[in-house]
């Protein structure tokens, strides 16, 4: 699961951060008009740039980033329709992870034998 999680942590390091771009813009325009700013400023800036600008985190991400102590509680509060989005999307970055390193995923190998 943490190689999954490592996996999935590059796709997102990928993304651009409209936050810190536009953090720097304002710390350049300030720097340039011999302007200065309260640290505590800046973070509210930032918290409420974060809040308005990033991508709202959907319910995979969610499941991604739960603390194994609250996991039971964030399942029971998932629809049918979100745990099923959840398994296709897990088992496709399942998929990808075997695909990418040439490796045979056993799991759907296995064959029930009827006795």
């Amino acid at each position: 699961m943490t190689q999954l999680y490592l996996f999935e942590k590059e796709e997102v390091m990928k993304r651009t951060d409209y936050v810190a771009t536009i953090m720097q813009e304002w710390y350049d325009a300030m720097d340039t008009h011999n302007i200065s700013v309260q640290p505590k400023a800046s973070t509210i800036l930032g918290t409420i740039l974060a809040k308005h600008l990033n991508e709202e985190e959907d319910v995979f991400d969610r499941y991604m980033n739960t603390k194994g102590g609250e996991f039971d509680a964030f399942w029971k509060s998932l629809s049918n329709d979100e745990k099923a989005y959840v398994e296709k999307r897990r088992q496709e970055m399942r998929d990808e992870y075997y695909a990418k390193r040439d490796l045979v995923d056993e799991y759907k190998t296995k064959v029930l034998l009827k006795g």
